[in-house]
């Protein structure tokens, strides 16, 4: 089976090296903005929006031009890729996947991508045009692959990478069906709770760098402006975003890892988790279910593991998963509940993982998704209120 894969790595380019990336990391940003502010002063003028098209003509004529003639000294492949990403940018937004584009800045994480045509993979590392060969590691790149593109980044930390994108062959994948199949379900009081009992709790590593955040964040208000001082204060702010965002990266691939190999079939809820940011704050966004749920995804279809979001507004909290009666007065801090007809006493986020497991295996309508016949009296109750009820965690 062919899949697109990408490995990314640390590069270290030369004194020389740093001053071009950092020229193409300039020529890419303003390319960006530029075209943003043409797009928008066009649309207020004609009530139309530049094309993709449109904005590479005009960059063409840009080049021609004396002012603009430092264009030339960077590959093409940076302003180019500029004006495509900018184009997919407003696609996004148009199709209400992301907000409106904004500029970029300086002191952000900088890139610009290059493709198979104009780059070329060495012994020692990767070769971009204008720049030369920069040095880096290719051991996590397999024997057999076609490069697709290479995007050279650079961090807030000032550490420069490269993001291999190549298409690569892997072994067809098979279920196996000596493999248990497990619900899972999310909790604010745990990370993950599984339908077999197995409860993962939360790492909360925002949380536990928290207070040093702050400390140097208040540090960098009392550094004057364009001194050497705020630039190291900045920098030990981006070192220690880098090293939550690495920890948690980390946990997360581990977690999901373990869970594809050792199920042949995963449930999920489907959490609105916008919403629930606007509910319960940032430290939603610091758990990281949206990243562990696109893992769970991609590695399922690698490794042949079936993974599947259940309907989100069935109330696996409230149904009961030995009777299927539903109790509508549970309330977020009821940690555990006595159903009030079978008398059974629930752990309810152990409950919830079991309906999401029960939910998942039932016959579904092929038109609407919907469940045809769950095949016990706790799951036909939860059916018919399905739709209506609204589960919480």
């Amino acid at each position: 089976m062919k899949i697109n894969k990408a490995y990314k790595t640390q590069i270290y380019p030369t004194i020389k090296q740093q001053k071009m990336l950092a020229q193409h990391f300039g020529c890419t940003r303003w390319i960006y903005n530029y075209f943003l502010q043409y797009k928008n002063d066009q649309y207020r003028k004609t009530k139309k929006s530049a094309t993709w098209l449109e904005m590479s003509r005009e960059l063409t004529k840009m080049k021609k031009k004396e002012e603009y003639k430092w264009l030339n000294d960077v590959s093409r492949q940076c302003v180019d890729n500029s004006i495509k990403n900018l184009d997919v940018a407003f696609n996004r937004f148009f199709q209400k996947k992301t907000k409106y584009p904004r500029f970029k800045r300086k002191q952000n994480k900088q890139s610009f991508q290059t493709s198979n045509y104009f780059c070329r993979m060495r012994i020692r590392g990767v070769q971009i045009p204008h720049i030369g060969v920069l040095k880096c590691s290719l051991d996590g790149l397999p024997e057999d692959y076609k490069l697709i593109s290479i995007t050279t980044s650079k961090d807030p930390t000032g550490k420069c990478f490269a993001a291999i994108s190549f298409e690569t062959n892997i072994p067809d994948p098979k279920i196996d069906k000596n493999k248990p199949i497990i619900g899972i379900d999310f909790g604010l009081k745990t990370f993950i709770t599984t339908s077999d009992g197995q409860k993962i709790e939360h790492p909360q590593f925002f949380k536990q760098e928290e207070k040093r955040l702050r400390r140097y964040n208040r540090r960098l208000s009392r550094r004057k402006e364009k001194s050497r001082r705020r630039r190291v204060a900045k920098q030990r702010i981006a070192l220690l975003h880098e090293k939550i965002r690495n920890r948690r990266s980390d946990f997360l691939h581990k977690l999901s890892s373990k869970m594809i190999r050792e199920n042949q079939a995963i449930y999920l809820e489907d959490l609105c988790l916008k919403g629930m940011m606007g509910r319960f704050g940032k430290g939603i966004g610091d758990i990281g279910w949206r990243e562990f749920t696109r893992q769970l995804e991609y590695k399922g279809k690698w490794y042949g593991c079936k993974v599947e979001k259940i309907d989100r507004f069935f109330p696996s909290s409230k149904l009961c998963s030995s009777c299927g009666k539903i109790k509508n007065d549970l309330t977020l801090s009821d940690r555990e509940w006595t159903c009030p007809s079978c008398q059974t006493h629930h752990d309810r986020d152990v409950n919830a993982a079991i309906n999401v497991l029960e939910y998942g295996r039932a016959d579904r309508n092929p038109r609407t998704g919907r469940v045809a016949d769950l095949g016990h009296s706790a799951n036909r109750q939860a059916k018919n209120k399905a739709s209506h009820g609204k589960d919480k965690i």
